[in-house]
């Protein structure tokens, strides 16, 4: 059943669907209980993608230091999962999300929040590669 669903997105195996699953029920359970979503890491990391090496994610050794068990591996997860247009509403909600905290927070650095979030530099690029 699982390798009949994974056929359904685009460049993604059935390995792949379950980490992101795995990963995205993390991060729901951390909303369902009301917990600290934006600095939260989950103990399970997403599989690398052909978008952490477009986006120049750095790394230490093979690993990438963002994007993997962070809130930007949940985005990256939901590039892959979401259709293109779906996606592009979500990233531009989030990105006015962003938008409007760091307005209401003047002494918090947009970098600063990026970083917390595992965000890198350019991550509104994200819909800009193709999967």
């Amino acid at each position: 059943m699982k390798a009949k669903i994974s056929l359904h997105f685009h460049a993604v195996s059935e390995k792949e669907l379950a980490q992101y699953l795995k990963t995205l029920t993390h991060f729901r359970n951390v909303c369902a209980h009301n917990e600290r979503l934006f600095s939260f890491r989950c103990r399970i990391d997403i599989p690398d993608t052909r978008l952490h090496g477009k986006l120049s994610i750095p790394r230490k050794g093979t690993q990438y230091l963002q994007g993997k068990s962070d809130l930007f591996a949940v985005v990256i997860a939901l590039r892959y999962l979401l259709s293109q247009k779906d996606f592009s509403t979500f990233r531009q909600e989030l990105s006015r999300l962003i938008s409007t905290l760091l307005k209401q927070s003047p002494m918090l650095p947009e970098e600063r929040l990026l970083t917390a979030m595992g965000f890198p530099g350019g991550w509104k690029s994200l819909t800009r590669y193709r999967l």
